[in-house]
This record gives C-alpha cells, sequence and structure tokens, in this order.
C-alpha cells in the first residue's frame, strides 16, 4: 500500500499572504495582545515605557511583555530559548510584529521592570475582578517550595560545616604524618612522594581556610546556613528530601481557583505567613470580609487574632498537643474553661484558680496560670500531672480567638477539606502542566519578579479555560483603556 505521501520539499508552495492568517481566531496570542494593548506602560513605571525622542529606538515593552507571557504559557522561560522561538514560532512571530529581539535584551527587560510586571499582574486581577471572575469570599492559603538556582552542594549549614572542617583536619593530620613517614624511607618507594603528599595539604589548607572563614560567617550574622550561588536561598524540607529553596505563598480564590495574592519567602515554614497573606488578599480583592482557609503550618495565635480584628475569619487547622500523651497525662482540653468564673474545672471536678500571669517575651504571649491545691489528695494525680506541686494550666490571655476557631471547625468541617483542593491547584498546574517548580534567577527580589509572571500565566489559563479567547477579548474591549 505504501506511506502517505508528502509533497517534495524543493516544490513551490503558495503560502497565506500574511502571518495573521496562520493564527486562528482562537488562539491565545490574541488575547494576550489584546489585554496588554490595553495598557499603559508609562504609568505602570517600565523602563521605556514611552518611546524615546531622540537616540535609537528601543523594543515596545508590550512586545517583550508578551514574549514572556506566551513563553510561561508554554513552559518557555530561557531568554535564549525565547529568542529562538521568536525566529521559529508563527505565534511568537505574530505576537512580536516579527521583530526578533536578542537574548540579553530579553533577560534584561525581565531583570529591569520587576515593578511593571508587578503592575501587570495587578491590572490582571483588576480586570478579572470587574469580570466576576472572582468570589471574593473565601481564599485558600498555601505555600511550597521552588527549586533555588543553587544546588545542595554549595548551601553549608552550622552542622555541615563542622562535619567538613574536622573531616578535612583529620586528612591533613593524616598526610602529614604520610609526609614524614616517606621523608624517613627514601629505600622504599611510597604510595605518594612527599612533593605529591604536599600538593594534596596545600589544597586541602585552602579548602579547610574557605570553610572557616563560612563558619565565621554564620557565627557574626547569627545565620543558620549559607547558600554560595544564590545567597538568599535556604535549605528546606520538600517533598523529594531536601532542597535549597524559596517558599512561594498564594491565596487562591475559591470560585474559579484564581491566584488573589502571592508572596515570596526564604522562610523554612509557613508559620508568620498566615496574617500577611491574609491581608494582602483582602486587599486585592477589595472587600471588607474574608473567609481564610489554611492547615496547621499556619497555626499561630497573634496571626490568628490579627485576622479576627481586621474582619477576616479563619478556619485553621488546630495542631494537637503531644505533650501530654507522651507523659501519659490528661490533655488541657478534658479540662472545661468557665468564662464567667474565669476558672477551669478537671477531670475529677475540682477547680483550678487563677495565681498569676506571665509574659512568654519568646512567644510574644501573655499567660494566665490556673491551679488547686485538691491534687495532693486527688486519686487520679498520676493520670494528671508528674510535677509535685500539682496540675498547672496555662491559658493564653486572648484564649477566646482560638476557642471561636475551634467552634467554627466544628459547626463547618467541611471548609477545611474544602481547603485541600483549592489551595494546591494551582501549585500541582504550575509544577507540573506548566513545568514551573523551578527558579532560573537569583535573588529574592528577581525571583518574586519570577513568580509573578508565573502567577499571571496561570491566572490567563485559567481564565481563558474559562470564557475562551473571543469572550475575553470582547470583555477586555468594553474595559477602561487605561487599565485593563
Amino acid at each position: 500500500m505504501g506511506y502517505i505521501k508528502g509533497k517534495e520539499r524543493g516544490q513551490s508552495v503558495l503560502f497565506p499572504g500574511t502571518v495573521d492568517e496562520y493564527i486562528g481566531e482562537n488562539n491565545e496570542v490574541r488575547a494576550i495582545a489584546a489585554f496588554l494593548g490595553r495598557l499603559d506602560f508609562v504609568k505602570l513605571r517600565f523602563v521605556r515605557g514611552q518611546a524615546a525622542g531622540t537616540g535609537r529606538p528601543g523594543y515596545d515593552p508590550r512586545l517583550l511583555m508578551g514574549l514572556f507571557l506566551w513563553g510561561h504559557l508554554n513552559g518557555i522561560r530561557s531568554s535564549r530559548k525565547l529568542e529562538r522561538e521568536s525566529h521559529r514560532n508563527l505565534e511568537v512571530i505574530w505576537l512580536c510584529e516579527n521583530l526578533r529581539p536578542d537574548f540579553k535584551t530579553i533577560a534584561d527587560f525581565r531583570k529591569d521592570n520587576g515593578a511593571g510586571i508587578k503592575g501587570v499582574v495587578v491590572e490582571f486581577r483588576l480586570w478579572c475582578l470587574r469580570a466576576g471572575l472572582y468570589g471574593k469570599e473565601i481564599v485558600a492559603v498555601d505555600g511550597s517550595k521552588f527549586k533555588a538556582v543553587n544546588s545542595k552542594e554549595r548551601n553549608f549549614t552550622k552542622k555541615k560545616l563542622s562535619q567538613i572542617i574536622a573531616r578535612e583536619r583529620a586528612k591533613i593530620s593524616e598526610y602529614l604524618e604520610a609526609v614524614a613517614v616517606a621523608d624517613e624511607t627514601e629505600s622504599e618507594e611510597p604510595e605518594l612522594s612527599a612533593a605529591q603528599l604536599k600538593e594534596k595539604i596545600a589544597g586541602l589548607e585552602r579548602y579547610l581556610a574557605e570553610h572557616e572563614e563560612l563558619e565565621r560567617q554564620l557565627e557574626a550574622t547569627g545565620e543558620s546556613q549559607v547558600s554560595l550561588t544564590d545567597p538568599e536561598a535556604k535549605l528546606m524540607k520538600t517533598d523529594k528530601g531536601s532542597e535549597v529553596s524559596y517558599n512561594v505563598q498564594t491565596a487562591v480564590d475559591s470560585k474559579h481557583k484564581l491566584i488573589a495574592a502571592y508572596e515570596v519567602t526564604n522562610e523554612r515554614n509557613d508559620l508568620g505567613q498566615l496574617a500577611v497573606m491574609a491581608f494582602q488578599a483582602k486587599e486585592a480583592l477589595q472587600v471588607a470580609e474574608l473567609t481564610v482557609l489554611a492547615d496547621g503550618g499556619y497555626y499561630e495565635g497573634n496571626a490568628l487574632k490579627e485576622c479576627e480584628q481586621a474582619g477576616i475569619t479563619t478556619f485553621v487547622s488546630v495542631p494537637k498537643s503531644k505533650e501530654a500523651e507522651r507523659l501519659g497525662i490528661f490533655a488541657q482540653s478534658q479540662f472545661r474553661y468557665d468564662q464567667e468564673q474565669d476558672l477551669y474545672v478537671c477531670p475529677q471536678g475540682e477547680e483550678l484558680h487563677w495565681t498569676k500571669t506571665i509574659n512568654d517575651r519568646e512567644r510574644n504571649k501573655k499567660f494566665k496560670v490556673y491551679a488547686t491545691k485538691a491534687c495532693a489528695q486527688c486519686p487520679l494525680r498520676a493520670q494528671c500531672t508528674t510535677s509535685k506541686y500539682g496540675r498547672k494550666i496555662k491559658r493564653w490571655v486572648d484564649q477566646g480567638v482560638i476557642d471561636r476557631l475551634r467552634e467554627r471547625i466544628r459547626g463547618q468541617p467541611e471548609l477545611l477539606k474544602q481547603r485541600k483542593t483549592l489551595a494546591e491547584h494551582p501549585f500541582g498546574t504550575i509544577k507540573r502542566g506548566m513545568n514551573q517548580g523551578f527558579f532560573l534567577l537569583k535573588g529574592i527580589s528577581k525571583v518574586t519578579t519570577e513568580t509573578g509572571l508565573t502567577v499571571l500565566s496561570y491566572n490567563l489559563k485559567r481564565v481563558l479555560n474559562i470564557m475562551g479567547v473571543e469572550q475575553m477579548i470582547s470583555s477586555l474591549a468594553k474595559a477602561n483603556p487605561c487599565s485593563a
């Protein structure tokens, strides 16, 4: 039967007369161009946002911004790869109006326009708000580790440095002994000559000096680790064990799983990020009240209090205390608090009264301490305390914040179940679907810009799935031309 026959490569072909004819009406590049075409790049503070009156003309920032947005949508972020696509990819040729910026121009645009790119992310979110794409009622906050441009071999903790320095000193001592033996046994032929051993010692001493300097640096700064390639990146626990990474935080709206706010930190856990992300999401969605969902990694009393005071209703998993279980005694939850009388009632029915208030400076909290004299004769003492002074209960002075949280969770447990599917969807799409689970740039400022491009491309991808290209362009046409 043979194969399907193609045309000879040397045969003349009549191609369409314009590049535009190759680009379908539902092609994503048309949506990109329509969105960027309505923005004021001068107000957004882009470098060369306004064409220069004299000198060599530069590239329109709309074209370079469009190139990056197309690249992130298609998993191509490298400036060299984007340059290559501008020569061969019809979508990029159409988007860039047949211009071919070199890789340095492309890379410099991203490096120099962090504030402008952040502004474009904001403008897209504002348009989505006006288009009714955000629910503005519930957001889920979550964090995920994104690999930095720094290998584990180029990251040193105090413990790692201590071990390396000990090994190097031991090896130097071993080689020094070998040199002495080699000098004495001239008749026998050693594995390594004295000269070769001295060369190895010199190399080890150089490494030792470098590592000792890093150890002194950690002592001086009080930091627990240092990264050499990207000094702001930190070694963090990940699904793969541990990697030198950044911690990317997002707040995801429940209606269409659009990202409402994002932040990049080099903190190794999520503790301390709840109030930051909740406040950002509330401001981004322009609402007076908001419900925020988060896992137990965000549980921190002061943050919950801040949120409550700002009109933010939190649903955060409350970690179980394992101390009582470890000691084999009654948990604090088994003691009933009487708010009216400000006392606790123990499992045996005895009352624990307030005795003093202590200030925990490390945790920035004040605690009221409750105790009773009934422990001395209590038949359940062994099940309640190991202290000779009897059982004491510490209650945070703002414990009502936690009590109200527990009550909300009991009333609406389904919200915490919703959190996981809501918060983890963007990270799954970004890391696996868009292949953007790692950074190409160094430094928290630059990786924040990189994250902004990723968030913008993710949100655009979601909107195109929801509305389609033609409907999006139609909606953009009705928007304010100054700010999408």
